[in-house]
């Protein structure tokens, strides 16, 4: 029996790297200390999210853009190099969110790197950021990664909400998935926010129907962007039968748990629900209506329908004689 102690950050993050950078230095600390063998840290906590309510080209969303250009790294680069002396350190894996810069320096990802004793073990590209141009380019790949501790992937915020992105993590037999996230409340009351349930909800499904481990970090900081925004914390571990078993509201601070990973992930396939395995019962080749695009070509599409017509069907049909003025 091989037991992993699981650790994820609800933290303030502001847009000074130096201070988040002091910060994650803080807690990775405390979680060593609380013998973390996995960490998880925020969305963008290097740098800071991004506020997408400012008007494009408005003074205030050109100075932030230039921000993230000026402000954001390569992986690897000096954060993540500082990290991987922790990491060294401490024996653990962690997994930071920032602002990356791609290697010829004219796009800027949110990405996510989890880094190891031995230094960078990969890089996650947030894949779903439609609402995130013209900050950030959306990644393209989706990896897994196989560590002393398991096989790990990663997520970032709004990938949560797209089951097609975490099952594929699944068949591609990842027992943990890692969730960095800046997921912000609907309004200021948090017991009652519909934003902040739904990131609940959403982690416990995905975890459940995948029967995987999944760990969340996020931002707790209120009152962002002029008062206008309050972070919802939430962050969290949920177990492999959608079991939330570490949690943490609206304030700084960590979510610890240990346990057994693959046997807790065994158990939920051949136990739990009604010993059901979720993933071998699937019938994949039912489901090409998930894949399909040819919604993204009008032009085929259309030529398409027309040569499978009937050949007495006129392609245009003929209207009806408009009536006369008498």
């Amino acid at each position: 029996m091989t037991e992993t102690t699981l650790a994820a950050a609800n933290l303030q993050i502001t847009h000074d790297k130096t201070r988040n950078l002091k910060r994650f230095v803080e807690l990775i600390g405390e979680a060593a200390g609380r013998g973390a063998d996995i960490l998880v840290l925020p969305e963008m906590g290097l740098q800071g999210y991004a506020d997408f309510a400012l008007p494009r080209g408005s003074t205030a969303a050109v100075e932030q853009k230039r921000y993230y250009f000026s402000e954001a790294e390569t992986i690897p680069g000096p954060a993540t190099e500082r990290i991987g002396e922790l990491a060294r350190q401490h024996d653990m894996l962690i997994q930071v969110g920032l602002a990356e810069k791609a290697l010829h320096g004219n796009v800027i990802y949110n990405s996510t790197a989890l880094i190891g004793p031995e230094g960078v073990v990969g890089i996650y590209r947030k894949l779903h950021n439609t609402f995130e141009f013209p900050y950030f380019s959306p990644g393209e790949e989706m990896p897994v990664f196989h560590t002393s501790r398991g096989v790990l992937s990663s997520i970032i915020c709004y990938d949560l909400c797209f089951p097609e992105l975490l099952r594929s993590y699944a068949v591609k037999g990842a027992d943990v998935v890692l969730m960095s996230t800046a997921w912000p409340m609907k309004g200021h009351d948090r017991p009652t926010d519909y934003h902040g349930w739904a990131m609940d909800l959403a982690a416990q499904s995905n975890a459940f129907f995948n029967q995987f481990w999944l760990v969340v970090s996020n931002h707790c900081e209120k009152g962002a962007y002029s008062q206008k925004i309050d972070y919802y914390g939430g962050s969290q571990i949920v177990d492999p039968t959608g079991k939330v078993v570490a949690y943490l509201g609206d304030e700084e601070g960590l979510v610890v748990h240990r346990a057994d990973l693959q046997d807790a992930v065994l158990n939920s396939r051949t136990e739990a629900f009604f010993g059901l395995n979720l993933l071998q019962d699937r019938r994949p080749e039912r489901y090409e209506a998930v894949v399909d695009q040819s919604h993204r070509y009008p032009t085929e599409a259309l030529r398409q329908s027309l040569a499978e017509r009937p050949a007495t069907e006129p392609a245009h049909p003929r209207r009806p004689p408009t009536a006369k003025l008498a």
